[in-house]
């Protein structure tokens, strides 16, 4: 292994050249990583053997697409070190506390969260594992705005031990409701991913416990708003970014369920303000209505559609694990077929409201996509 230097915080690097060279000219760039020091020294075999899970979920997904991938991993001083790739643009939690400050995040961009999550966990759970943890602040941003799966501390293999008897850990405010009676399979994954997509497109910040909390549980949906904006064009600036300041709209669904007199939810607003660039070029000044979609396909403008967001992730929240889609489902769905066949960058790159316009799709991929437009 290369000798690691530390940068800041558990980022490290590994130089690109020998520690003792005496070559005149200029290094190279050295190479950026992430290292992950485990709290808790190891105690033991039993303890040690695990810890290593998640190096060995990590090691079966290696080459996987949306999946934090694995450099090394070592013990020092008693202490488990996991050595990852780095990714620049931090994680998703971060990102939408950033965007959700002045406003929703616009429907392509909501689209392809799920589409590159879902292809993430289709690979977790084709590789035998579920997650267990699953939420915002686990999904990291790669500097092309692409998302990856990380923070395999609770992945459990199914094929060793599956079925009931594990402990209930994560957090409780993208916890499936089986996870409860310790009953764990790939469902638990799609049931936080559907909670993930609800706090997306409605803004709104989950609750840890309360009324709310337990009726997302049971099929009881009538405190969550609309999910698909139906005839929303928001006016956006080159990063996506609403222009009209009344577009603020976070809100928080209340952790013991009362509403205010208004009869409403108390609404709050995340703190932050998106600082990173168009660094595609995909939104230009003068040009940008000519080079994204002008009219929704409809399963972004009609709730009703059987590929729209409301009907979706109301799917994946079934209170019943067998009734949600699996991570396969969810990739045959019109939906999501369209939105891969139209991407043209990352997740968390702005690409027009609805999509990049025709004139940047390719021909070949046109003859292909859907037509509901």
């Amino acid at each position: 292994m290369k000798p690691l230097v530390a940068v800041d915080n558990g980022f490290f690097y590994t130089p690109t050249h020998p520690p003792h060279s005496t070559t005149p000219t200029s290094p190279p760039p050295a190479k950026v990583f992430a290292v992950k020091k485990l709290i808790l020294p190891i105690q033991g075999d039993k303890d040690r053997k695990l810890r290593l899970k998640e190096v060995d979920a990590l090691r079966s997904l290696a080459g996987c697409d949306h999946i934090l991938q694995l450099i090394n991993n070592w013990e020092e001083s008693n202490n488990l070190y996991i050595q990852t790739e780095f990714c620049e643009e931090g994680n998703l939690n971060d990102f939408l506390k950033e965007v959700g400050a002045k406003g929703r995040l616009d429907d392509f961009r909501i689209w392809k969260i799920m589409l590159e999550m879902t292809e993430g966990l289709k690979n977790i759970h084709l590789a035998g594992f579920a997650h267990r943890d699953i939420k915002p602040s686990n999904v990291f941003v790669g500097f092309d705005g692409t998302l990856k799966i990380g923070d395999f501390g609770l992945a459990t293999s199914l094929r060793e031990a599956p079925g009931a008897g594990f402990d209930l850990d994560g957090d409780r405010e993208y916890l499936a409701p089986e996870a409860l009676r310790s009953e764990i399979d790939t469902p638990v994954d799609i049931f936080s991913l559907g909670l993930i997509m609800l706090e997306i497109a409605a803004n709104v910040k989950l609750p840890e416990n309360g009324a709310t909390w337990t009726a997302l549980r049971e099929d009881d949906f009538s405190e969550i708003p609309v999910l698909t904006q139906i005839g929303d064009t928001v006016q956006r600036d080159a990063e996506g970014m609403p222009l009209d300041e009344t577009e603020r709209s976070l809100n928080i669904l209340d952790n013991d369920g009362a509403a205010p007199k208004s009869g409403r939810r108390n609404y709050i607003l995340r703190s932050g303000a998106r600082q990173s660039g168009d660094i595609f070029g995909l939104h230009r000044t003068g040009s940008s209505r000519k080079t994204e979609l002008q009219q929704p396909p409809l399963f972004m403008s009609d709730p009703n559609h059987c590929s729209s967001l409301d009907t979706v992730v109301r799917r994946m929240l079934a209170a019943v694990p067998m009734l949600r889609f699996t991570a396969l489902d969810l990739l045959q769905l019109e939906a999501l077929t369209w939105v891969s066949h139209r991407r043209r960058a990352g997740a968390t790159v702005f690409e027009g409201n609805w999509g990049p316009g025709d004139e940047v799709i390719e021909p070949s991929s046109l003859d292909t996509e859907m037509t509901d437009v």
